[in-house]
């Protein structure tokens, strides 16, 4: 029956709440007590104190009144002490009445009997002063206030010091006994709390140990599962009680959790294989469309050249001479050439974007700077807006090692980038330096730029700056440069300002590592 946690938790309440109920009635027993002895003090001994002394008061005022009937010099002196003398008796009396209400012991009751016996005979003498003062026998009125009237309010003052002595006293002693009373008050509560504190820590290092730390001990399972640690052991699951439960649903949790994994797992290599198709599909369809966009701009121009000789071919009405023959098959070869190395660019871009060519390196001795000129004068023919300026620095040697087709294919795609982004007749410079170790070509122009937000991302593949929407390309130039130029174990770099103009600088060693 003790075994469901509910029950044990209903225990532990009870257990508390008769400790409260226990420890409030023991206070309260003993706060009780010491009301009691609080208020015997209050209720006796101060009112008691109190009456005395206004007691000791009024009978020193009653006898500095005897004195004033015995000396007044006139009827109305005497009546005025007489009428005080009377006043004085009524709050006497008054005052007696209520000492009297007061709960004494017999010892105080004899003493005060006494009192009221030997005040009632001075009061008879003090009348009997009075009298003769009003006889005008001041003689034997004095003889009387100073012999048995004195006596007898001395007896009577001195059995009323003995009872507020005695009073007093007593007074003393209750209020030793209140100090008494609450000391052991205020032992036997503290007392109380520290053994209901001993139970109650008792009490919650037992639900500590049966409730609170099995539960977290499941909880922090719980979250190694959620953290894809699902091979955890899970404690507890034997118990017969709502612990047990709570672990073996948390067995079942984590086999469900273990299963789910597997099914996520398969479901991610089959989503992981259906990405890479799509976005090889979507690589495609892009390619082929830069492709038909790329094809259908840049052959225009050597058609619109191998046409425009045709047509003045055809249109002589003379027979022409063999020189102009010449000159004319001359631009048509030149148009042919620039086509078909449109198309081995084509055709090597989709290679080297495709990962066929980027292992190796057909390194050859060739003239940089005769390359660079051949570069020049192609973009010059296919694009007669353009001024291309070369600058060859002094002392740059002729002679560099490496593949001379890719470089020819990296430095068109800058040099025409350059042409393409820069309004008409806009200059673009070619400028060639270097030492014996490493060579730089940087190609400046004064175009529309690269914005500062795309200069961290221009050589990525198919990244294109975000101002050149209205332009044909397929993001692929820039990061074909970079591929060549790593092979050739060199760097590019570029600076450009949005609307002024870029500048490329490639540098390469002159003898790259194989």
């Amino acid at each position: 029956m003790l075994r469901p946690i509910r029950v044990r938790l209903s225990l532990v309440f009870v257990l508390f709440l008769l400790l409260v109920v226990g420890v409030g009635l023991f206070g309260i027993d003993r706060l009780s007590n010491f009301h009691s002895v609080s208020a015997q003090i209050s209720g006796r001994w101060l009112q008691s104190n109190r009456i005395l002394g206004d007691l000791n008061n009024y009978i020193s005022d009653y006898r500095a009144f005897e004195a004033d009937a015995l000396i007044a010099t006139s009827r109305s002196d005497l009546r005025a002490a007489e009428g005080q003398i009377d006043r004085l008796d009524g709050v006497i009396r008054e005052v007696e009445a209520r000492y009297g209400k007061i709960e004494h012991d017999p010892a105080e009751l004899a003493l005060y009997e006494q009192f009221m016996t030997q005040w009632a005979a001075y009061r008879q003498l003090v009348g009997r002063v009075v009298a003769l003062a009003h006889q005008k026998d001041t003689t034997e009125a004095v003889a009387l206030y100073r012999g048995d009237s004195r006596r007898a309010f001395e007896q009577a003052n001195g059995t009323l010091g003995v009872l507020t002595q005695r009073n007093v006293a007593g007074a003393a002693e209750a209020t030793e006994r209140e100090a008494d009373a609450y000391r052991e008050a205020r032992q036997l509560i503290a007392g109380a709390i520290l053994v209901s504190g001993f139970l109650v820590i008792a009490a919650v290092a037992y639900l500590v140990r049966a409730v609170s730390k099995p539960m977290a001990v499941l909880v922090d399972r719980m979250h190694s599962i959620t953290d894809n640690v699902p091979h955890v052991d899970i404690p507890g699951a034997g118990r017969r009680d709502e612990i047990g439960e709570i672990a073996r649903a948390v067995v079942r949790f984590r086999d469900n959790t273990i299963e789910l994994e597997r099914s996520k797992a398969a479901l991610a290599a089959q989503t992981t294989k259906l990405q890479d198709t799509l976005e090889n599909e979507r690589r495609l369809a892009v390619l082929q469309r830069n492709f038909v966009s790329m094809a259908s701009h840049e052959f225009r121009t050597p058609l619109n050249v191998i046409d425009g000789h045709a047509q003045r071919l055809a249109r002589m009405k003379e027979p022409p001479s063999a020189e102009a023959i010449a000159e004319r098959c001359g631009r048509i070869r030149v148009a042919v050439q620039r086509m078909i190395s449109l198309i081995d660019h084509l055709l090597d871009s989709s290679q080297w974007l495709d990962g066929g060519r980027l292992a190796t390196l057909q390194g050859v001795d060739f003239s940089l700077t005769l390359l660079l000129h051949e570069v020049c004068e192609m973009h010059r023919e296919s694009s007669p807006n353009a001024a291309i300026e070369e600058v060859i620095d002094p002392g740059v040697e002729e002679v560099f090692h490496g593949d001379a087709k890719l470089l020819f294919q990296a430095f068109s795609n800058l040099i025409g980038n350059a042409i393409k982004y820069s309004p008409a007749y806009a200059p673009v410079t070619v400028r060639v330096s270097g030492d014996a170790h490493a060579v730089s070509v940087a190609v400046t122009d004064r175009g529309m730029g690269i914005p500062d937000k795309d200069l961290g991302h221009i050589f990525e593949r198919f990244v294109r700056g975000g101002n050149v929407a209205g332009t044909a390309g397929a993001g692929v130039g820039l990061y074909l440069v970079k591929l060549a130029v790593d092979l050739h174990r060199g760097e590019v770099s570029v600076t450009s300002k949005d609307g002024q103009g870029s500048c490329f600088v490639v540098r390469m060693p002159r003898c790259p590592a194989p």
